[in-house]
């Protein structure tokens, strides 16, 4: 009896992804301890509501040099389905192409002389390596069947839910006084900012395709020698529905469409393998506060 429960407890540990969320943590706490990564750990399953919706976020780190947090999500997925393919858009929004966009993350802040609390994005300069959509591809690995397809979708979908949960509690706590989940800069305000990230256990590959290419009369697309490039970690741009975001807005009634779409729908998210874990913890954006802009 005890070796069918443990046979059962062993599959739905798995299965479930709880053992992967942690060692990624442990992971995270070491590069830490070890000074090769700037990123605390703060809190494990950290409850937040988003549009009245409750969810819990896996866990939350902290940047040591600056108070911005990564909201995190762990997804150890389906053996079956464990290659994620990404690929760049040619077209996004009048002046901007997927070739030229920003890396962004989302800001909390309340300034000295009006005592308001403020949503705004901080962004680094533009990038030419940032890819839009998404799709898993099989592998040689028999399947779980415990997930099917729809797993990249559905990590971003938590992910940003723990986001916006987060930008709605930290909105909050700012209104009622200077909580330490901010910090205060030389000017007097009050400020933290936010990253959503994905962690997972897929292959992450890219591909340098441009789909425009593709024959106008059937819709199909030949890659022919198209490149395929294995990455340990990538940059993702999501424009994230409204029954996601939070109920605050950034733009006014003078924005125009691409505005709107960067500015209040668009999300930056890092997807990270487990093999990448480092190198994407130690990069060099997370040591270099200053150089994000805020606008």
């Amino acid at each position: 009896m005890i070796d069918k429960l443990r046979k059962g407890l062993l599959h739905s540990i798995n299965v479930h992804g709880h053992a992967f969320q942690y060692a990624v943590l442990k992971a995270a706490e070491k590069l830490f301890e070890d000074n090769e990564s700037p990123w605390v750990f703060e809190v494990a399953e950290f409850p937040v509501l988003n549009k009245s919706t409750p969810i819990h976020i896996d866990f939350i780190l902290r940047n040591k040099f600056d108070q911005s947090y990564f909201i995190a999500e762990c997804k150890r997925c389906d053996p079956a389905l464990s290659n994620w393919c990404f690929i760049k858009v040619p077209y996004v929004s009048r002046g901007t192409s997927s070739g030229r966009e920003r890396i962004v993350r989302e800001l909390v802040f309340r300034k000295k002389e009006n005592n308001l609390v403020h949503t705004g994005l901080q962004w680094i300069e533009r990038s030419s390596d940032i890819y839009r959509l998404p799709f898993e591809l099989k592998s040689n690995d028999k399947g779980e069947g415990c997930y099917g397809r729809g797993q990249i979708n559905d990590a971003i979908t938590q992910v940003l839910r723990g986001l916006n949960g987060m930008i709605e509690f930290a909105v909050n706590k700012l209104k009622i006084g200077n909580h330490k989940l901010f910090k205060e800069d030389s000017r007097g305000t009050m400020y933290a900012s936010f990253l959503p990230v994905i962690f997972t256990t897929a292959k992450l590959w890219v591909c340098d395709y441009d789909i425009s290419e593709a024959d106008i009369e059937s819709g199909k697309v030949n890659l022919g020698e198209a490149k395929l490039e294995e990455r340990k970690w990538l940059f993702y741009q999501y424009a994230q529905s409204p029954d996601l975001k939070h109920p605050y807005s950034f733009t006014g009634l003078e924005s125009d469409m691409p505005h709107i779409l960067y500015a209040d729908y668009t999300r930056t998210i890092p997807i990270v393998n487990s093999e990448g874990i480092k190198d994407f913890l130690s990069y060099s954006f997370w040591t270099e506060p200053d150089d994000w802009q805020s606008g």
